[in-house]
């Protein structure tokens, strides 16, 4: 059987209905049924001011948004909505005259009460609470300060802090209660090397991470960057793969002021932000987006930014809300007698007082093997009894439960196997959480392994028992269960997807990047994964029997090119990628490279894809392949170009920067601020760029750019940077020439002497990318000067050509730039 026969019939063999598959893993999956566009516009949004700071959180089965409030406007508002695509408006929760001009207002739900943060007009804090989410939320604090943009978090253990913009980045302090800020004030290290705002700060595999915006809500270089350290308070280290969101030119600009969310799936995070439209009539017009969340190791991506229609977010397998009258058929009751209920608006309850043993009430819908569900817990009677959930409920010899001890404090996981029950486990709950109001509880099963949470807190990962064979519980039905106890119930939910596994089965939107661990079917994992030396996951020792195959969606029709980051076996590799069956450019080889630089970046150009949803399968035709990524980008063809600079128009070139003009055959730069101008396209690959330059006086930089995409003038609003753009700049000044990699900030490369230059002499500078290789060439050497090879992962491999100075005055002639074959 041949490998694409092989693959297409595992893709069918993994297909689940509704989820866009193709019968035949060969053939194009058919379009899903639902999708959504960035930006996203909503009724009764603020006029001229939209959705700037969008917040959104999910409580009892329902995510909430909410907006800043326009500056001369009281209020605050909010939507609703069952599965982050549809929105409802449900009003102002709060209209205090205190939320006049109400900044980046954010909500958390902690025992029974809804809390919200907002900072008026960003001068200081006030918490403001209710008893619903859609308020009315009432002023329960004076001003507290800590300059703008608020956001709280609260760690496994109970305690809560908050985070909020400071003059060197965003600073952080632990909560005494959800009212009150302690004195104390930490800088975390989270910075972006000017005005840093928006933070939000969530867990993930015992690492803290934190997303935050700069510099500046007008400029098209607003962006998302994201940290992780080992304390909630310090030690924030940027991600070598920063930006996190960042587009300066196209469909949405300024992206910035995010928060993170879960969606209807139980597994799959989502980053909401907003993007910059322009002057409103009052403030920035913005509008919300919305981009899946990527995990790659203990790297955070984002998938986006998008503006083409999506895929909506997957729902769950199984969910119910009880917003009904009625119990219905679809639940079977199980145990001791108890009276289970259902009331519209007030959910599911259960009264099982004064009765001895267990009552389970049980969803018809079975889990498979390893799933997410979600459960609302709230404990009426006290110390008097247990109420919790019942999970893979296989018959009334093998199941497990996980039930609230009042009295003690914790949580008892307890399994039973073939009718015996096995010695429990349990999990204690901090001493603030009150399980006498409506508790999220969350379970994550997969293999062995079982996860409780409680109110976002992981309280416990434990190991589930085996039977003879080694399997341990496995598919089964959800429910509640109570023992002695009177309880109430809220949203219940269940997904196929665990642990990130639903990253495969989500479409990877090109332009754009695809980890090559996050496969469709998983197997990569089956095969191995290995460390990629950057952060990430590689998939490891692929060979000719194991394919991998992608879900994949191509904005438009169009040349591409596509980038490769792999590792070949001591024998060296070949491999392709196919569309749907059918080749995608041509066959690749990559040669054996020894130690921790085995990693290589190979690249085909001008591939022509289609728009619409495909199917990539990356196959090894000869070796063993270790594969990182590939990342998808429009292709140009290079087009030479030469300009002596005899017109005071210049054609072609676009100022981001500076006081340029043309004099005496020369493209000179004031004085007055530092400059760069730009040619050529984004798609341009593989060229060289020269120019004569002007050795600056002490204290400045002039030379070349090349491979730049996403500029933005960093020298307005006060931002004063010289590196908003991702590029490579070769430059001279005093000391030398040197090679030095911008990506929103500035990463020396390589420096080499330029003996005999003094301030105001012309130097002949060129560069050469070629691959990942840039060659610099100074006087007109026919040897370059510096050979540096950009292949740790994070090489700039397309983009224009342009001329740079910062801290003086330059002058350039003789522009001219070269395809290389």
């Amino acid at each position: 059987m041949s490998k694409l026969k092989r693959t297409g019939l595992l893709a069918a063999a993994l297909c689940i209905a509704g989820s866009g598959c193709a019968l035949n893993g060969n053939d194009a999956p058919k379009p899903p049924e639902r999708t959504y566009s960035n930006p996203v516009k909503l009724a009764d949004e603020w006029g001229d001011y939209g959705l700037g700071d969008p917040f959104v959180f999910a409580y009892d089965g329902y995510y909430y948004l909410y907006v800043s409030t326009r500056d001369t406007d009281a209020g605050v508002k909010v939507w609703r909505s069952a599965d982050l695509v549809d929105w409802t408006y449900e009003g102002l929760c709060a209209e205090d005259p205190v939320t006049t001009g109400a900044y980046a207002p954010e909500v958390r739900y902690w025992n029974g009460k809804f809390y919200m943060y907002t900072s008026p007009a960003g001068q200081g804090h006030y918490v403001l609470v209710a008893d619903k989410p859609t308020g009315p939320f009432k002023v329960a604090t004076g001003n507290f300060g800590r300059t703008i943009d608020g956001t709280t978090f609260v760690d496994d253990d109970g305690q809560w802090y908050f985070y909020y913009a400071g003059p060197a980045g965003i600073q952080g302090a632990p909560m005494t209660d959800p009212l009150t800020v302690a004195p104390e004030e930490s800088q975390t290290g989270a910075y972006m090397g000017g005005w840093t705002e928006g933070p939000t700060v969530f867990k993930h595999d015992g690492k803290y991470y934190m997303t935050y915006t700069g510099n500046h809500v007008f400029s098209a270089g607003y962006r998302v960057d994201a940290a992780v350290s080992d304390s909630p308070l310090r030690g924030f280290a940027g991600q070598p793969n920063n930006p996190v969101l960042l587009r300066t030119e196209g469909a949405t600009v300024g992206l910035g002021h995010n928060s993170i969310v879960t969606g209807p799936d139980l597994d799959t995070s989502y980053i909401v932000y907003h993007n910059l439209e322009g002057h409103g009539v009052v403030g920035p017009l913005r509008h919300l987006n919305l981009d899946r969340l990527v995990w790659d190791g203990g790297l955070l991506r984002a998938a986006g930014p998008t503006s083409e229609p999506q895929p909506a977010p997957g729902l769950p397998a199984f969910a119910d809300r009880f917003e009904r009258d009625r119990l219905g058929g679809a639940w079977k009751r199980k145990g001791a007698a108890a009276d289970w209920s259902v009331k519209t608006g007030e959910g599911l309850a259960a009264d099982a007082a004064g009765k001895d043993g267990l009552s389970l009430l049980l969803a018809g819908k079975e889990t498979g093997a390893d799933y997410t569900a979600e459960f609302h817990v709230r404990q009426l009677s006290g110390a008097t009894g247990e109420a919790g959930v019942v999970f893979s409920y296989k018959d009334d010899r093998n199941y497990g439960l996980a039930l609230w001890h009042e009295a003690e404090r914790r949580f008892e996981v307890r399994v039973v196997r073939d009718g015996r029950s096995e010695p429990p486990a349990y999990a204690s709950a901090p001493a603030n959480l009150d399980m006498g109001q409506l508790q999220a509880i969350r379970l994550e099963k997969n293999g062995n392994a079982l996860a409780l949470y409680a109110a976002g807190m992981h309280l416990l990962t434990l190991t589930l028992p085996s039977d003879e064979d080694g399997e341990a519980l496995g598919a089964g039905r959800i429910g509640y269960a109570v023992d002695g106890a009177q309880a109430r119930f809220g949203y219940v939910a269940f997904s196929g997807s665990v642990g990130g596994s639903g990253a495969g089965q989500a479409y990877a939107p090109l332009p754009g990047r695809v980890d090559a661990h996050a496969d469709e079917a998983g197997l990569a994992r089956t095969y191995g994964l290995r460390d990629d030396g950057g952060g990430g996951l590689a998939a490891a020792k692929l060979d000719a029997a194991k394919p991998l195959t992608y879900r994949v969606r191509v904005a438009k029709d169009g040349a591409y090119s596509i980038d490769f980051r792999a590792a070949a076996g001591p024998d060296g590799a070949r491999f392709r990628l196919t569309e749907d069956g059918k080749p995608v450019g041509g066959d690749l080889e990559l040669k054996p490279a020894p130690g921790p630089s085995a990693w290589r970046t190979v690249s085909v150009h001008g591939a022509e894809l289609k728009a619409g949803y495909h199917r990539w399968t990356l196959e090894v035709e000869q070796g063993k392949l270790d594969a990182d990524w590939f990342d998808v980008s429009p292709y140009a063809q290079v087009v030479a170009k030469r300009d002596d600079f005899d017109v005071k128009n210049i054609p072609g070139w676009t100022r981001f920067e500076g006081v340029w003009s043309v004099k005496d055959g020369q493209l000179r730069v004031s004085s007055a601020e530092s400059g760069k101008i730009l040619t050529g396209d984004d798609g341009w690959t593989d060229y060289s760029v020269q120019a004569d330059v002007t050795v600056p006086a002490d204290g400045g930089t002039a030379g070349l750019l090349a491979r730049v995409t996403d500029p933005a003038n960093g020298m307005e609003l006060n931002q004063n940077r010289d590196d908003f753009l991702r590029g490579y700049y070769v430059y001279v000044d005093g000391a030398g020439v040197h090679l030095a990699r911008h990506n929103y900030d500035t990463v020396p490369l390589a420096d080499a002497a330029l003996p005999a230059a003094k301030p105001g002499d012309p130097v002949r500078l060129k560069v050469t990318a070629s691959g990942t290789v840039l060659s610099v060439y100074a006087g007109g050497a026919a040897k370059p000067v510096i050979v540096y090879d950009d292949n740790g992962g994070q090489a700039l491999l397309h983009g224009r050509a342009g001329l740079k100075a910062t801290g003086g005055a330059a002058r350039f002639d003789g522009f001219r730039i070269d395809p290389v074959s």
